[in-house]
């Protein structure tokens, strides 16, 4: 399952012609999802999908509930502990560039947005 915002023409693309799929593999995901209020912004959908997924592969921290971490550690210490290949970030600008640095710094190969446009 992919959750897209319609925000640039990819996006929008995505959304209005979806794919039947992104990539043909099966792979093992592992969620970290840091966030402020997150059945309250993102919906009762979305959240009880999450609740659904493996717990010994999610990781949720509602910054409203728990306060806010330290999100390059955190990811940096959850990629160890469930042995991820890749770290993907979906953050603001500030927080991509942190995570995928920290990830880098350890040897986690990490990906994040470019924000050039």
């Amino acid at each position: 399952m992919m959750s897209a915002g319609a925000v640039g023409d990819f996006t929008k693309s995505l959304v209005s012609d979806p794919p039947s799929h992104l990539w043909p593999c099966a792979t093992h995901v592992c969620l970290l999802w840091v966030a402020k209020g997150i059945e309250q912004n993102f919906g009762k959908e979305i959240t009880e999908w999450v609740k659904a997924l493996p717990k010994d592969r999610v990781i949720v921290h509602d910054t409203a509930v728990l306060g806010r971490p330290n999100v390059s550690q955190m990811t940096v210490d959850t990629a160890r502990t469930m042995g991820a290949e890749v770290v993907i970030v979906t953050s603001n600008p500030a927080g991509s560039r942190d995570v995928v640095n920290a990830c880098k710094a350890v040897g986690i190969a990490a990906f994040g947005p470019i924000w050039d446009s």
